[in-house]
């Protein structure tokens, strides 16, 4: 047995003591120092299931012989559980204290291994102190820590007045949106409806006043040549390409006047007072109910602690009013909507696509895809579910869509993996990949003199992602020569600004990935970027910088361990080795997505959905 100290901070941990770092890595191998990000890779199939269970089980804890789930009921058989940040499980932007409660499940069970004495704990997370003391109180070990402990903080009202501001926000600039396309979605004729986000379209096309969405690639196109028509439900995000709701007005009613065969709508063309109301009246329904199950949960879960802000902005503050709003809004609108033979929508597991779920089947619309369009990763808790959601036998069940396209090998063994079941998997075509088929292979780089020292970095979703990895770069630049040159490629929804590469030689390009891929010598991406796969499999030397406090959430964990960097030291090795290869390595991505650009399973999957008479709960 022996006294252990957790180290949650960016300082050096101090020497002749045993340490579990719960942040950073060991690495300079020191004796006595863990990290609990190591020891949670080591068993990481085991803690990702047991916080899934958990996750799933606290929605089937019982308050006066219901469950919270059955509680939370706001319309029949459909409960607002599935909407919380409970249900979604979003570790990499809206719950980022998942990642930490993912930890706590590792370290307790490495815990059984190492027996404690004491625990002491440097940490500034009010929730990850009050865990610990709960730990130690039930194992009857001495606590001691750097921080002031109170109880439990509620701060309900601040978060109800948030999602007040929110709201009035939101109303006034979705003001452009409202009404657009109504009378048209209304009256289409068309039977087959894309849910999508209104960026990442083709710049060319934009010009022309057509639409096309880089998330769908040719197959909309493709569905036209069929003969079939089109609807466009879109939900509007603020980018760069589309910065405001009147230029995102303006181009919708383009498209609307230059494509007749297609309506394109957005979710918000529906906001009325009707839906507003509801959705504030839902709001204060879930409010009242959340106080009532609020005090039957076990403040002894050291889980719960670690995630009780989700609970607050679950049920009182904007992701809250957000959701009762989405779930108005795609209410007004699957129910105007002539019926449909096949619904088709970029799957994250987000909240408002569980109300889509739901509504499409109870207002009898046949059969509804999610279609994951670009990598399924190990540590995106979205998609992980406990296999007893599968289970029809409850009431308030979880709003599945009826199919998933799977884009490969890979999303097939993930989707095993979490027990998924296989008969409500299709697969199709890679969409997002077909730059990957054979025929494009990249040529050697020695034949391409420009290309040696370029480094091509990938922008991610998150803002402060990117400023983690460019910080790193910027660090690990000192030891590199100074004729190495840098390209930024910015992710759709994240712009960056040149002034944040202090002392680089760096040009930001918005240029399509595949031909800056020609011309880098290595690509550097964060532990969350998809994009590293891409240059991966154009045979480009991948660096992919290891978060030091996130769980890794690269799509190159199950692929390459040796492409992960854990200081800028080792990025600059990484670096100036690429320099050095003069070929480029040939890598197969056909066993990794399905690549045919022709796209025989689509339109072949296409084509039965629209012409089947069946009812909407039957497969295709």
């Amino acid at each position: 047995m022996f006294d252990l100290l957790i180290w949650d901070s960016n300082s050096a941990a101090p020497e002749n003591r045993r340490v579990l770092l719960w942040r950073g890595f060991n690495t300079e191998f020191k004796k006595d120092i863990f990290s609990i990000l190591d020891i949670v890779e080591k068993d990481k199939s085991l803690i990702r299931d047991e916080f899934v269970s958990w996750s799933y089980e606290l929605g089937e804890k019982k308050v006066d012989n219901t469950s919270i789930k059955d509680h939370l009921e706001i319309q029949p058989n459909f409960s607002y559980w599935w909407m919380t940040l409970f249900a979604e499980k979003c570790n990499f932007s809206k719950s980022p204290e998942i990642d930490n409660a993912v930890k706590l499940i590792a370290f307790k069970r490495w815990m059984l291994s190492n027996p404690l004495k004491s625990i002491e704990i440097k940490s500034n997370n009010k929730r990850l102190n009050n865990a610990f003391n709960l730990i130690a109180k039930k194992n009857n070990l001495n606590f001691s820590s750097n921080y002031s402990f109170s109880s439990l903080d509620n701060y309900s009202t601040l978060h109800f007045i948030k999602g007040i501001i929110w709201l009035c926000l939101y109303l006034f600039k979705s003001k452009p949106l409202k009404g657009i396309g109504l009378e048209s979605w209304q009256k289409t004729k068309s039977s087959l409806t894309f849910f999508s986000y209104l960026f990442n379209l083709d710049n060319d096309q934009l010009k022309l006043n057509n639409h096309k969405s880089n998330f769908w690639d040719n197959l909309p196109d493709r569905i036209i040549d069929q003969g079939y028509g089109l609807n466009w439900l879109h939900i509007y995000s603020p980018s760069k390409q589309i910065p405001n709701t009147k230029v995102a007005a303006n181009i919708v009613k383009n498209f609307n006047e230059k494509n007749p065969d297609q309506v394109h709508i957005f979710l918000e063309s529906f906001l009325n007072f009707k839906v507003i109301a509801k959705s504030i009246y839902d709001w204060i329904t879930i409010i009242r109910l959340s106080f009532k199950l609020k005090g039957s949960l076990n403040k002894e879960d050291d889980i719960f602690q670690i995630l009780f802000d989700d609970w607050k902005k679950s049920f009182y503050g904007i992701c809250a009013i957000n959701n009762c709003l989405n779930f108005n809004l795609f209410l007004a609108a699957i129910k105007s909507l002539p019926n449909q033979s096949l619904g088709l929508y970029l799957q994250e597991n987000q909240s408002w696509e569980v109300a889509l779920n739901y509504l499409w089947k109870e207002y009898k619309h046949r059969n509804i895809v999610g279609v994951p369009h670009s990598t399924t990763r190990f540590w995106d808790l979205r998609y992980a579910h406990d296999p007893r959601v599968h289970s029809t036998k409850n009431t308030n069940n979880y709003p599945k869509p009826s199919l998933v396209a799977i884009n490969g090998m890979s999303q097939r063994n993930y989707f095993k993996d979490i027990s998924y079941p296989e008969s409500e998997l299709e697969l199709v075509e890679a969409l997002r990949y077909f730059h990957l088929e054979p025929h494009t292979r990249m040529i050697k780089k020695s034949s391409i003199s420009e290309k040696k020292d370029l480094v091509l970095i990938l922008g991610d979703y998150l803002l402060e992602n990117n400023h983690k990895l460019i910080n790193m770069i910027i660090r690990s630049a000192f030891s590199l020569p100074k004729t190495v040159r840098f390209i930024f490629k910015p992710h759709p929804a994240c712009t960056i600004s040149l002034k944040e590469f202090k002392g680089l030689n760096i040009r930001i390009l918005d240029e399509p990935l595949e031909d800056l891929l020609q011309d880098c010598s290595i690509a550097i991406s964060s532990n969350v970027t998809t994009a590293a796969l891409d240059a991966y499999f154009k045979g480009v030397p991948v660096a992919c910088m290891i978060d030091s406090i996130k769980l890794n959430l690269s799509p190159m964990l199950e692929i390459d361990a040796n492409v992960f960097v854990k200081t800028p030291h080792e990025l600059a090795a990484k670096i100036l080795e690429s320099f050095q290869e003069s070929e480029i390595k040939n890598i197969d991505a056909s066993s990794f997505f399905e690549l045919d650009s022709s796209l025989p399973r689509w339109l072949n999957f296409i084509k039965k959905g629209l012409n089947s008479k069946r009812p909407y709960e039957d497969k295709l």
